[in-house]
């Protein structure tokens, strides 16, 4: 039976390990994702490279610096909220700049000053009867915002009664002047300057240009508070996943009873739900930090040298040193000895190899079958772990056997014993004090044979044996004299 409860070991830490490794992955893919929208800014900003002014290349850079910022943000955010430029706008003058997927539309002028952008943004159609930008919301550099709304606000009064209709322009345009493009559930761009959008074009023409020198970057683009959800959906994700693996030997037990008696289980009902509790809150803990620590290191904040880390290889970390952080409380409340917590912490490293094998030959075979199934490399890596641990524990066995032989202590592992008989102190000339023993004289009980046999009925479910031979699986060695 001992071995069965090294495979359960196995199985256990196995499902700690495909936690924290598919939190760390998440976290992978959202740094992923954020990148590539970083990306998608740099490609598009570098390939409006012409020969036209500073002034109108960065008017037309601003455009897509907003709707491809804001995109940032948004995935940076899990927002599904978008915006792009709308290409038709630089041809035909007084339609939409920018457009989103939340219901608002942006037209953009970025001019010399504050009066000419304010002026521009205000413009009135006397074919349409109305402003040539109505309903949109007017984009301007962000050193500008100000007092272009101050110019807004000054031609309404001015034209209140001489033009009525382009008073009416200006004040709408007052009321809709933004330096940023948002959707007003916390998405929003990065607020660019005149200067900047005119020094973004010559960087653009010198093949320069670089999302970063303008305040564009993982580091920026990931914040805190993004963080911090990414990694509680994450907890969420491996709670549910670590809580469902952990169950899965007792959930067959329970299923292999009922088939065999037709009843349930109910004393290992409770037990599992109580394990599901618990599986649950310990997966939420290392998925949550298994995934903020990833994005973390690939924000920079631990340094250069933990960017680009193998998420697999961090998730395999934060399990063993929780798992090692549990056991040192245990050891505090005297719950576990020292040396049975380095034990556990050996163990737990020779699971982690067998689970690291694992999935990579489970998805090696997943893809060999044609199964489009992520989940078979962690099934298979789960198993191979439990069974690592199997045969660590056997392998374990024989070390104390060569101890015994040997009188290796293996580093604590085997605790030697030294003491001498007494008839070798007697022999080499060491007085010893005879310590006196009383015989205690036992009573006969009678008993009675039973007179009948008892049918026994023999329960058959799944078990692993090891066969030991000539080991004796004892932690404390004496010699004697022979």
């Amino acid at each position: 039976m001992k071995e069965k409860s090294n495979l359960q070991n196995g199985w256990d830490f196995s499902a700690h390990l495909l936690g924290a490794d598919i939190a760390a992955k998440a976290g992978n893919l959202y740094v992923e994702q954020v990148n590539e929208a970083i990306e998608q800014l740099a490609n598009e900003i570098t390939s409006m490279k012409s020969n036209q002014s500073d002034a109108i290349l960065g008017g037309f850079i601003a455009e897509s610096w907003h709707a491809r910022t804001f995109n940032v943000d948004a995935v940076a955010a899990g927002s599904h909220s978008r915006a792009w430029v709308d290409i038709s706008g630089r041809i035909n003058y007084g339609s939409v700049d920018i457009k989103t997927n939340f219901g608002a539309d942006y037209s953009s002028k970025y001019l010399s000053n504050a009066k000419a952008s304010a002026a521009a943004q205000a413009q009135y159609s006397a074919e349409l009867g109305k402003p040539k930008y109505h309903g949109q919301e007017r984009l301007v550099p962000v050193d500008q915002l100000e007092e272009s709304v101050t110019s807004a606000s000054r031609q309404t009064l001015r034209n209140e009664n001489i033009r009525p209709e382009l008073a009416e322009s200006y004040r709408e345009t007052a009321q809709h002047l933004t330096d940023r493009v948002k959707d007003g559930k916390g998405t929003e761009s990065i607020p660019l300057s005149k200067k900047d959008s005119m020094e973004m074009a010559r960087q653009v023409r010198n093949n320069e240009f670089s999302p970063e020198n303008f305040g564009e970057s993982l580091s920026t683009a990931i914040k805190n508070k993004y963080l911090l959800r990414q990694a509680a959906q994450a907890g969420v994700t491996t709670a549910a996943i670590s809580a469902a693996f952990q169950l899965v030997p007792d959930l067959y037990k329970s299923v292999d009873y009922l088939i065999k008696t037709g009843q349930l289980d109910l004393q290992r009902m409770k037990s599992m739900g109580t394990k599901a509790i618990s599986a649950g809150a310990e997966g939420f803990l290392r998925g949550s930090v298994s995934c903020s620590l990833y994005i973390a290191c690939e924000k920079g904040i631990l340094g250069e040298a933990f960017k680009g880390m193998n998420p697999t290889a961090l998730g395999t970390v934060v399990a063993i040193v929780m798992e090692t952080l549990k056991n040192s409380i245990l050891v505090a409340s005297n719950r576990m000895t020292p040396k049975q917590m380095g034990e556990a912490f050996a163990d737990s490293l020779v699971i982690s190899a067998g689970f690291a094998a694992g999935t990579k030959i489970g998805g090696m075979v997943g893809s060999a079958l044609g199964i489009k199934l992520p989940g078979i490399g962690y099934l298979v890596g789960s198993l191979l772990g439990s069974t690592f641990a199997v045969a660590y524990n056997v392998g374990k066995r024989k070390l104390i056997s060569f101890c015994i032989d040997s009188g290796f202590t293996a580093f604590g592992l085997v605790e030697q014993n030294y003491q001498l008989p007494d008839e070798v102190l007697a022999d080499i000339g060491l007085d010893t004090i005879p310590v006196p023993r009383a015989s205690v004289s036992r009573a006969e009980i009678p008993r009675a044979s039973a007179s009948y046999i008892v049918q026994k009925a023999t329960f058959e479910t799944v078990d692993i044996k090891m066969v030991k031979r000539g080991i004796i699986s004892v932690n404390k060695v004496e010699y004697v004299l022979s």
